[in-house]
Formats: structure tokens, sequence, C-alpha cells
């Protein structure tokens, strides 16, 4: 075989990833620029509202929040943006995700993807509603508690704001568990056997995890693993429910090729 003759096989073998590639730094690109375009929506017409919205849950505790940096007070107003473009951008970001796994899916694939997708979405979005909703305003008015009348609170909009974020986001992803463990009994990976034995030592894991994904008090903390061990008892119920239906099933298909190779 030539030098030349190996290069074609080579080219040819690289066609196919090189496709990819460019289809996902596509498919990137347009996502980047949702987001742009979202955030400067958001920072031009609703940057007010966005504003009222995140300072809710701190303006209940009739504080008043400072910045100590030139550029901190400006940082802060775009991170507001960013965090509403994001919200805008979302169905285009999704879209474009979808659009570049969808084709290496078979079509009953496609529609559990379709399905959990979905799914996904509301319960981030429930994730985050509910702590921001619920569990944000109480938390903050107990760390102020906590903290003492001999210290004056002085929260800068820097630290408020990582605060959110550092809070909301994780508990939107610790909302996703149920969806997490239906995708994994289907595929097979786990089983209702398996989270139930398995109890005690997810208890250790979500107190580290809690710990890692929250800022570093116990209030929060708590609330955090708390609703994660809901969840997880609730993904044990949803992997029961999934497990029998996938062994009636694989005894139907077994009962089907028996049929078939006795007939």
């Amino acid at each position: 075989m030539s030098e030349n003759d190996v290069k074609n096989e080579l080219n040819e073998s690289l066609a196919p990833v090189m496709e990819h590639l460019d289809e996902l730094r596509t498919r990137l690109v347009r996502c980047a620029l949702a987001l742009l375009l979202g955030m400067v929506v958001c920072f031009a017409l609703f940057q007010q509202q966005l504003t009222e919205i995140v300072m809710g849950p701190f303006m209940a505790l009739e504080q008043e929040m400072i910045y100590t940096q030139p550029a901190e007070g400006f940082m802060f107003q775009l991170k507001i943006a960013l965090l509403g473009g994001v919200v805008m951008a979302s169905p285009v970001i999704i879209w474009q995700i979808m659009r570049f796994i969808l084709p290496a899916l078979y079509s009953n694939e496609k529609r559990v993807f379709l399905l959990m997708t979905f799914f996904g979405i509301l319960l981030f979005v429930g994730g985050v509603c509910f702590g921001y909703f619920l569990v944000l305003e109480p938390i903050m008015q107990t760390l102020i508690k906590l903290a003492g009348t001999d210290l004056t609170p002085m929260i800068t909009a820097n630290s408020y704001m990582s605060f959110v974020l550092g809070f909301l986001i994780p508990l939107g992803l610790v909302f996703e568990i149920p969806m997490v463990v239906y995708f994994l009994t289907i595929v097979g990976v786990i089983t209702p056997d398996m989270l139930t034995k398995n109890r005690k030592y997810v208890l250790l894991v979500v107190l580290i995890i809690a710990a890692m994904l929250t800022p570093p008090d116990i209030v929060s903390q708590l609330c955090m693993a708390g609703p994660m061990l809901l969840l997880y008892e609730m993904g044990i119920q949803i992997s029961k429910f999934v497990y029998k239906r996938k062994l009636k099933k694989e005894a139907k298909q077994a009962a089907k090729e028996a049929r078939k190779q006795n007939g």
C-alpha cells in the first residue's frame, strides 16, 4: 500500500470525526450568541425587574447592601443580566444540544430523550423556584440571627450574588436526582435493591456533597441535604416502578422469542 493510499484512508477515517467537531462548534457558537443576545436584552430592557427579583429575599431582611470595590456594583448588575440571559436563551441552548444529539439516536430513544429533556427542565426549574421562594430568605434570616447581636452585617453585592447562585443552581441540579435514577435504571446501571442497600452510604455522600455545593454554613448544608435525601427516597420508588416494567418487558420478549423458536 502506497503512502498516498494510507493518507487517503486516514483522511476518510477522520472525516466523520471532523464533521462532528464542526457540528459541535457550530452549535456552541449559536448557544454563545443566543446567551449574549439574551444578556444584552435583559440588561437593556429588564434590568430593573430582574434586580428586584434577585434582591427580593435580601430586601425582606431590612438590611443595606454595600459594595467595596469600584467595579463591584457594575459586576453585580452584569451577573443579574447574565442570569436573565441564561433563562431567556435556554430554549435555544436546549434545542441546539438536542439537534446535536438526536441524529445519533434511534426513533424510540429519541422519544425517551425528548421526554427526559422536558421533565429534566421542569425539575431544574422546580428546584430553583423551591430554593428561591421557600428556602433562601429563611436561610439568610437564620444566618444573620446566628451571627449574634455583637456583629453588624455588612453584606456586599458580590457576596450576596455568589451566595444566591451558589445555593439556587446546585439545588436545581439536586432536583434532577429522580431523572438520573430513572435513566440509570432503564440502562441497567442500578437496581432498586442496590439503592436500598446503599442508603447509609448515600447519607454520608449527601452530607459531603451538600458541604461542597453550598456556602460554608451548617444551615445551608442541611437545607441542601434534606431535599437530596427526600429525592433519593423518591428515586428508589421510581426505580422500583421502572425496574418492574423492565422485567415484564424482558419476560414478554423472552416468551415471544421462545414461541418463535418452538414454532
